[in-house]
């Protein structure tokens, strides 16, 4: 099991990435948030990655987040849905939107994703509807039912309007610096700053 790489990050073009780890240089995919994170080579870098084994090519897949890589988990392990489709996916929406797109059952959503048909999109909300919440990446904190409040301030903020995925994109720096269990009167105020910086 390849389960992460460090070394000096030598070559980076859009969806894939060179690190030469001991002379050795590792061609990786990455999906296009990790790609807009990772620094300009050369660079030191670290990526959890994913092996993908197959007849023709042994392929592999680099992230700069557990979440990163364990939406891609998910995703692959539904039926017809390959790498290269489970990277589309995470290109184009946030583990946390993901997560609630699959909760609401947002059809429309999901099939607005370029490369996503609309029976991949059924199939997706179908299998996954039960990992919805593995997503959401704050299913293992602790307090009340965390996805309800960040649904609840999710809303807060669209009433204020901004779109659904700028909400969900400034909240979670919020909570992570407050704490998941801080009253929505306080993490909100810190959401709107980041949104003005």
């Amino acid at each position: 099991m390849l389960d992460r790489i460090k070394g000096t990050l030598v070559e980076k073009s859009a969806g894939r990435v060179v690190v030469d780890v001991g002379g050795l240089g590792l061609s990786l995919m990455t999906p296009l948030p990790t790609f807009a994170r990772l620094p300009q080579p050369p660079a030191e870098v670290t990526l959890l990655t994913r092996l993908i084994i197959r007849e023709e090519s042994w392929d592999i897949f680099g992230f700069l987040t557990k979440m990163e890589r364990e939406t891609f988990d998910i995703l692959i392990s539904v039926s017809k849905v390959g790498p290269k489709l489970a990277m589309t996916v995470i290109s184009a929406i946030e583990p946390e939107e993901l997560a609630l797109v699959l909760v609401n059952q947002d059809l429309a959503r999901l099939s607005s994703i370029k490369g996503i048909g609309l029976k991949t999109a059924e199939r997706l909300l179908v299998e996954l509807k039960d990992k919805a919440l593995k997503l959401s990446g704050l299913s293992e904190a602790p307090g009340e039912s965390l996805s309800a409040k960040k649904e609840e301030m999710t809303q807060a903020m669209i009433n204020l309007g901004y779109t659904r995925a700028e909400a969900i994109k400034a909240l979670k720096p919020a909570i992570d610096k407050l704490g998941p269990d801080a009253d929505i009167s306080l993490i909100i105020p810190e959401a709107l700053k980041s949104m003005s910086r």
